[in-house]
């Protein structure tokens, strides 16, 4: 689950949230999980509106994707919902 907004104070840039329950599974998949979005916000930083606020909620199947998986899936929600 993705979750975009406009920031009312803008200036410092896009900001990032990531949040894996434990039903995403053990620590060691849950941390895997939010290294792939913190990974693909770096890259995609320079790219993003500087008042967007993004808000990753894991789900149980996030820690079956691989990074090529996840930057297209975050890639195509941003830009879904950033319009």
């Amino acid at each position: 689950m993705l979750g975009v907004r406009r920031a009312d104070a803008g200036g410092e840039g896009a900001r990032l949230g990531i949040t894996a329950s434990r039903r995403v599974g053990g620590a060691v998949e849950r941390n895997r999980v939010k290294r792939l979005v913190r990974e693909w916000f770096r890259n995609a930083k320079a790219m993003l509106p500087g008042d967007l606020e993004i808000v990753v909620i894991a789900k149980s199947a996030t820690a079956e994707l691989d990074q090529a998986q996840a930057s297209r899936e975050l890639s195509r929600l941003v830009e879904d919902v950033a319009r």
